[in-house]
């Protein structure tokens, strides 16, 4: 069975391999490692306060409206068949 540490290990050197990070000095490996993880957590930041309200706007738009049987609804529909 694997361990966690290896799993972990062997993610971060198949990440070097897939971006040959690995050819680069500790210093640039460093900067290109902190430049990812600052945009990998805006987008995490970004999908969790934003995510939801355009989502929510989307079905807005995709799913029909829906007509409750209340008297506010039957009143407007009333006066808009007054006007027509």
């Amino acid at each position: 069975m694997l361990n966690l540490k290896h799993l972990a290990s062997h993610a971060y050197r198949q990440y070097e391999l897939v971006t040959c990070i690995n050819m680069l000095e500790p210093w640039e490996r460093k900067l290109i490692n902190g430049f990812f993880l600052i945009m990998l957590s805006l987008v995490i930041f970004s999908s969790f306060m934003y995510l939801p309200d355009y989502l929510q706007t989307l079905l807005q738009f995709i799913t029909p409206p829906t007509w409750h049987s209340s008297p506010e609804n039957s009143a407007y529909v009333a006066q808009k068949m007054a006007r027509s």
